[in-house]
């Protein structure tokens, strides 16, 4: 069995990357801010942004009562830290979450752009992570290329990116 705790932490959004950097100097302790990939229509490139604003994301194989006391030494003041919860002493991830967070992302914590025709108005993925994942995809903005997911994650709804082939 997998002794890995995950946690999750809400901090302001933009400041994902102070609270890794700061986290990620303490031994034992991987802190990350999933990206995504998407187009940008302007620049007509594939851009990396946050997947879940004000989320960071921490893996350890400490203990709820180790990584507490690294969390409450956050030096920013101007910077708030809030661990999300289920109840008092259990992490806001299910092993749902989990397994959906990484399978879909890569070793960089990226979920990469997906590929698909449109088949029947639907959009049918080809190629990335969204494989198989067609009867998860609820809406697709074909103008954005963003696909709106059916996946139930803290609370939100996922956008990410799927191109199609042209």
């Amino acid at each position: 069995m997998n002794n890995e705790h995950w946690y999750v932490l809400l901090t302001i959004r933009s400041k994902e990357e102070e609270v890794c950097k700061y986290l990620n100097e303490n031994e034992g302790i991987f802190a990350f801010s999933p990206k995504m990939e998407f187009y940008h229509r302007v620049s007509k490139q594939i851009q990396l942004r946050t997947l879940f604003g004000g989320y960071v994301f921490v893996v350890s194989k400490l203990s709820q009562v180790e990584v507490d006391r690294i969390f409450r030494k956050f030096p920013l003041e101007s910077v708030f830290i809030h661990e999300l919860k289920y109840k008092e002493d259990i992490s806001a991830l299910t092993d749902e979450e989990i397994r959906i967070l990484t399978v879909l992302m890569d070793d960089k914590k990226i979920l990469r752009m997906s590929y698909g025709v449109l088949l029947n108005n639907k959009i049918h993925v080809t190629r990335g992570p969204l494989v198989n994942m067609d009867d998860y995809i609820i809406k697709y903005d074909k103008h954005n290329r963003l696909a709106t997911l059916n996946l139930n994650f803290l609370n939100q709804i996922w956008k990410v990116g799927v191109t199609l082939i042209e």
